[in-house]
């Protein structure tokens, strides 16, 4: 085996480099001996030499060392800590596990030559949309129609299409490089781990997820978000054992290096002020799930709001209020003005982990078997209801309501005013067959049938539709909390509730309807002009509703502008008995118009 003169090396930076024809390599020795890097040729992994680290190249737990005289190009090499080979933590570029399901990992001392990626838009929370998906099965399946399905190549051409759906942010979940290989279930069959919630090479994209050069092409990826004025959030899992330092190196990195615009941080115990308060990430979107804002913030008020909180509780009083439970409109009243002053609060009301909009609708209880987990896996606390039928329905009206519930779940969430995050695919009723926690199924359960796309046409349109509304009018979206009073004197209050008679609502535990009207005059408009106002009456009880609006001003008329329902399910405004019929489990949302105006 070949012998090479090593040096003592740089302790300030971690992470392979190359330095003409040296090489620095550094390790962190967690086992107690001396750490050695092991080198192979490139072309047929052979080993090439075991390179021990001199014993004076150490500061605390770290060693480093100049190998002199070696081919970067052709070099692969992995840390031998005690009796394990393993990928340096900080390796920016890894070869042998380009495909999905086969891993054989090395280090790589040099990775293909990237542009440089432009900083992105910087979208105020107010006016984004978030979108989750899996950058796999976004595109695997052959009805995607891309070139490069499953990868990043194929997401990206994909843009145009989440451009005209109304997206402004993606959100993905980990497609840093992790092993999805040797998962065991119950039954003991192996298998693949598709959505990657596990340590990993966390500086590199992951190879596998690309059909080139897996950092040349997210970097496309990110540049053409770019150019769309689109951004991209990533998803990164930390351990209670990945400490502050390493935390901030990782996302440091993907911000200079590969320019993303955010993450969504998972796992337990993240040390979330420490990553909040760096310096180098004030303008960057920062996500965590159920915290308290003061514990970030104390009294203080941030310079620069970038954290948003994705907490459950909106999604479970939604579904519980959607499917007609009592006593839920104090709290679903409460979340639809909720948007605190420090941070943005995320709203959903389907995630990855969890059934699909189509299925909440469809399935009364999980139908996880093929997880391998005799059916003991994913949350048995799903609050859905199927409408009448378990799964697929060949009954009229079982179909027809289910498509008014998702039309209703999906006017929840928009006309709410906290961010909306949409699950990918729920935009036009993506389906897992009742499997709630798909994580191991890399196969057509979790790959977006793209079909749906025109078979479920209409229901696209409506939410298309509905997001333009939303993005259309600041007074859906504003950037401060409601006040519920009038404070700027111009006769109404900024926001109100009200029952079937205006200024009259009760939030009685029997009582499963309500309205919420938006005054216009809090607002401006892009041009400058004052935002219409908005009366949105709310009806999930099995029987219809008849409302009566608040009177808009001298030369303003209410019309019905959108509604769940379909044809005599739409609802019906009397404009001269000012009455609103609502239909049994819809939405109805009037918009104030010029009342010389016909059209």
């Amino acid at each position: 085996m070949t012998r090479f003169v090593t040096e003592k090396g740089d302790f300030a930076e971690l992470g392979p480099k190359v330095s003409g024809n040296d090489v620095l390599v550094s390790a962190i020795a967690d086992t107690g001996s001396i750490p050695a890097v092991e080198l192979y040729s490139r072309k047929d992994r052979k080993k090439i030499s075991t390179v021990r680290f001199p014993k004076d190249s150490k500061v605390g737990s770290v060693y480093t060392m100049r190998i002199r005289d070696i081919d970067p190009e052709d070099t692969l090499f992995r840390i031998r800590s005690g009796k394990y080979e393993v990928i340096d933590p900080y390796t920016k570029y890894i070869v042998g596990n380009n495909r999905f399901g086969k891993r054989d990992a090395y280090g790589a001392f040099t990775c293909p030559k990237s542009t440089v990626i432009h900083r992105g838009p910087h979208i105020e929370w107010q006016e984004v949309i978030l979108y989750q998906l899996n950058v796999r099965s976004y595109t695997k399946d052959k009805t995607s129609g891309v070139k490069h399905p499953g990868t990043f190549a194929g997401l990206k051409e994909k843009i145009p299409y989440m451009k005209k759906l109304g997206v402004t942010t993606l959100i993905l979940q980990p497609a840093y490089d992790f092993d999805e290989v040797g998962e065991v279930s119950m039954d003991g069959a192996k298998r693949l781990n598709l959505w990657g919630y596990v340590p990993g090479n966390y500086f590199m994209p992951k190879p596998s997820y690309a059909a080139g050069d897996p950092a040349g092409e997210f970097m496309d990826l990110v540049e053409e978000l770019h150019v769309n004025k689109m951004e991209l959030v990533m998803q990164f899992y930390f351990t209670p054992e990945h400490t502050l330092h390493f935390i901030q190196d990782v996302l440091r990195h993907w911000v200079m290096i590969y320019g993303v615009d955010g993450f969504e941080l998972l796992g337990a115990e993240l040390p979330v002020k420490g990553i909040v308060d760096d310096p180098y990430l004030t303008d960057t979107k920062l996500i965590f799930n159920d915290i308290d804002e003061d514990m970030i913030y104390g009294r203080k008020m941030p310079h620069v709001m970038n954290v948003g909180i994705a907490g459950s509780p909106f999604m479970y009083d939604m579904r519980k209020f959607l499917k007609g439970d009592e006593d839920m409109l104090r709290r679903v009243s409460g979340h639809m003005l909720y948007n605190p002053e420090k941070s943005a609060v995320i709203n959903y009301i389907t995630t990855y982990l969890g059934f699909t909009l189509r299925d909440l609708v469809s399935y009364d209880r999980k139908h996880n078997d093929k997880n391998g987990e005799a059916g003991t896996d994913g949350s048995d606390y799903n609050y859905s209801w199927n409408c009448g039928d378990e799964g697929p329905s060949r009954r009229k009206a079982v179909n027809s309501l289910r498509l008014r519930q998702m039309k209703n779940a999906m006017m929840l969430l928009m006309l709410s005013q906290g961010v909306p995050m949409i699950r990918a695919g729920d935009e036009f009723c993506n389906s897992q067959k009742g499997n709630n926690n798909p994580w191991c199924q890399d196969n057509r359960i979790s790959y977006l049938e793209w079909t749906d796309a025109e078979k479920n046409r209409d229901f696209l349109k409506f939410v298309t539709r509905l997001i333009t509304l939303r993005k259309s009018h600041p007074v859906l979206h504003g950037r401060y909390s409601k006040k519920l009073y009038d404070y700027i004197s111009c006769g109404v209050p900024d926001a109100s509730y009200h029952g079937e008679q205006a200024w009259n609502q009760s939030f009685a535990n029997y009582n499963r309807h309500f309205a919420l009207m938006y005054a216009g005059y809090y607002e401006k408009r892009a041009d400058g002009k004052n935002d219409d106002s908005f009366y949105i009456a709310y009806n999930m009880h099995w029987t219809g509703h008849r409302f009566q609006p608040p009177k808009p001003a001298k030369g303003l008329r209410w019309e019905i502008v959108m509604s769940s329902g379909e044809g005599r399910e739409a609802g019906i405004y009397d404009e001269a008995k000012n009455e609103l019929a609502v239909y049994q489990r819809s939405i109805v949302v009037l918009k104030t118009k010029d009342a010389g105006n016909t059209k």
